[in-house]
C-alpha cells in the first residue's frame, strides 16, 4: 500500500506540473508573460497535455493554428483518477511518464479544461486594446448570431448523426462573439470531436503586453445535456470562468 501511494505522489509530479507556483512564466518571442493558475486547476506538465485543436481568431476568422502556452486541469479530478489507477494494482511502470500520456490523459474525462494560447497571425505584431475591440467586431459580423440557438443546436444534432464531421480531424461547427467587455473579447464555441463528442468552449481573446493571448475553458456535453435544457446553464457557468481567468492573467502582467 506504502508502495502504491508512492507511485502516485510520483507519477502527479510528472503528469501535474507544480501548483504551488501563483504563475507560469512563458515567452512569446522574447516578451515574457506569466500565466496564473485559476482557483481549483493545476498546470499539466507538457508531456500530458491531452489532443486539442488550435484556434486562432483573426480578421479572416477562425484559422486552425497557434502557439498552445499551458494547459490547466481541475486538481481534485486528475489526482482522484490517479488515485483509482493505483488502487488497482499499477506498479512503477503503469505509473510511469513514458506509460501514460497526453493520449491516454486525453481519454478521461478532466472536467473542464484551460488552454492559453498565442495568436499566430498576430505573433510578431503589437495589439493594444483598441485593436482587440476592432478584431471582435470584425468577428461578430461573420459569427453565427443570426441562425439562432435552436439552428445551430439542431445542426450539431444532425451532423453527430449523420457522422458529416467524424472524419480524421475536430471540427468548429459554430461560434457566436458574446460580447467585448475590456479587457477581453469573449466568443462561445461549439465543436465536435473527431470521436463525435461535443465541446463547448467560451475564449477570452485578451492583449498581455502587445500580445494576442486567449483562454479558452472547455467542457464536453453529452447529449442527455442537451435534452435536458442544461446548455445554457453550461455556457453561463463557461463564461463566468473565463471571465475570472482572463482579468487574472492582465492583473498578473500589469
Amino acid at each position: 500500500m506504502k508502495r502504491s501511494l508512492l507511485c502516485v505522489a510520483f507519477f502527479a509530479g510528472a503528469v501535474l506540473a507544480r501548483d504551488d507556483a501563483a504563475a507560469i512564466e512563458i515567452a512569446i518571442g522574447d516578451t515574457k508573460i506569466e500565466l496564473v493558475a485559476p482557483t481549483g486547476y493545476c498546470p499539466l506538465d507538457k508531456s500530458s497535455w491531452p489532443e486539442s485543436q488550435l484556434i486562432d481568431f483573426t480578421s479572416d476568422g477562425i484559422k486552425r493554428q497557434g502557439e498552445r502556452l499551458a494547459y490547466f486541469a481541475d486538481c481534485e479530478r486528475v489526482r482522484s483518477w490517479l488515485e483509482r489507477g493505483s488502487s488497482k494494482g499499477l506498479g512503477d511502470k503503469d505509473l510511469g511518464a513514458k506509460d501514460l500520456g497526453a493520449k491516454d490523459l486525453g481519454a478521461k474525462d478532466l472536467g473542464e479544461i484551460v488552454d492559453y494560447q498565442a495568436s499566430l497571425q498576430l505573433r510578431d505584431q503589437n495589439v493594444t486594446s483598441a485593436r482587440l475591440e476592432e478584431l471582435c467586431t470584425t468577428l461578430r459580423k461573420g459569427d453565427d448570431s443570426s441562425k439562432g440557438w435552436f439552428d445551430m443546436f439542431l445542426t450539431a444534432m444532425k451532423s453527430i448523426v449523420m457522422g458529416k464531421y467524424g472524419g480524421a480531424e475536430d471540427s468548429t461547427l459554430t461560434y457566436i462573439v458574446l460580447r467585448y467587455e475590456a479587457p477581453a473579447c469573449y466568443i462561445f464555441g461549439l465543436s465536435l470531436m473527431k470521436n463525435r463528442e461535443q465541446v463547448y468552449t467560451v475564449s477570452a481573446l485578451t492583449t498581455i503586453k502587445s500580445k494576442l493571448v486567449t483562454v479558452h475553458v472547455s467542457k464536453k456535453i453529452g447529449n442527455m445535456d442537451l435534452l435536458k435544457g442544461n446548455a445554457e446553464d453550461v455556457i453561463k457557468h463557461l463564461l463566468a470562468t473565463s471571465q475570472d481567468a482572463a482579468t487574472a492573467l492582465v492583473d498578473a502582467n500589469q
